[in-house]
């Protein structure tokens, strides 16, 4: 059964890492395990990994690099590379409107372009929670939870800045199978209830679920952060809940500080925790480490498979 949220047990609060800094930090970041919500950890693995081999490759990576690489051979165009960006991301544009900087490029700079691979599938799925406050006092299946369409997407990222975070993106929706896993477990409802103990007045949230693998070879790491430390542009998020974790070296999650050096926290989430904390109009960053291939350990290729959730109240008294 779902435990009551003042039962939910963290594996860290921030009140432990205030005290491991000697300095009041006064926003919630709090690694969790899904036992200390009260969901059973082995199922919810065993019947979500198989979904990630499912997903389809995610494009936006290739065209990303294909364009980075483009730009590092004619910094004097990245205005011009930045617009062309957008229209190429919306599917309005292709390779051969750059063309004339392309034929200019030696042949190790377009062979190194060629070569780019997608490293990530993904998948999305959007909630809306609804806090029943006839109930009395809450409890996680006490929220009434409702999809909606979900499948255009992007972050509250500075667009002038040329961060194509801000850019639509578009991708599949979650299948039917892992949604049913997301009712059946409660785990919407859990994040909900932790947000709740943080602001009680809340009403109603809008939660967005990205289901992500990344992978790495021995030539090329893996990067599920390659816009680097940053915010997502939510109330709170829930960085990574890790489901695989096989064959590699690294995926440190990290929050920093203000300075964006100062680290708050460092921590290798393993399958079956998350990292949770406040994000938007607050000093908290955060990054994930490249993962690289663990040479020591089969297959031929390393594999970090996540559960991500931008968390927005959207009413509250």
């Amino acid at each position: 059964m779902t435990r009551v949220a003042s039962d939910f047990c963290f594996a860290i609060r921030e009140t432990d890492i205030s005290y491991k800094l000697g300095q009041l930090i006064p926003y919630p970041i709090r690694v969790f395990n899904l036992e200390g919500l009260g969901i059973d950890r082995p199922r919810f693995i065993r019947e979500l990994a198989p979904t990630f081999s499912m997903l389809e490759w995610d494009q936006y990576d290739v065209k990303r690099g294909q364009v980075a690489v483009i730009a590092n051979c004619f910094p004097g165009e990245k205005e011009k590379l930045n617009r062309f960006l957008v229209d190429y991301y919306a599917d309005k544009a292709a390779l051969q409107e750059v063309g004339d900087l392309i034929v200019k490029m030696s042949l190790a700079d377009r062979w190194k372009m060629e070569r780019i691979r997608p490293r990530r599938k993904r998948s999305i799925a959007k909630f809306v929670l609804n806090r029943n406050l006839s109930m009395g006092v809450s409890r996680p299946y006490w929220w009434e939870v409702i999809r909606v369409p979900a499948q255009s997407f992007s972050q509250n990222a500075p667009s002038e800045a040329g961060d194509v975070r801000a850019l639509v993106r578009v991708f599949d929706e979650a299948s039917d199978q892992v949604l049913l896993l997301m009712y059946a477990s409660n785990l919407l409802k859990c994040l909900s209830e932790i947000v709740r103990t943080i602001r009680s007045g809340v009403k109603q949230l809008t939660i967005t679920m990205h289901q992500v693998s990344v992978f790495a070879e021995l030539e090329h790491d893996g990067d599920n952060s390659p816009e680097g430390i940053h915010q997502d542009g939510s109330d709170y998020i829930v960085s990574a809940l890790v489901i695989e974790r096989e064959g590699i070296l690294g995926g440190e999650s990290i929050v920093y500080g203000p300075d964006k050096k100062t680290e708050y926290l460092r921590h290798m989430l393993m399958p079956g925790q998350g990292l949770f904390q406040a994000d938007k109009n607050t000093p908290l960053w955060h990054d994930v480490t490249p993962i690289l291939e663990d040479p020591a350990i089969p297959p031929t290729y390393g594999k970090r498979s996540i559960l991500g959730f931008d968390i927005d109240v959207t009413e509250e008294s």
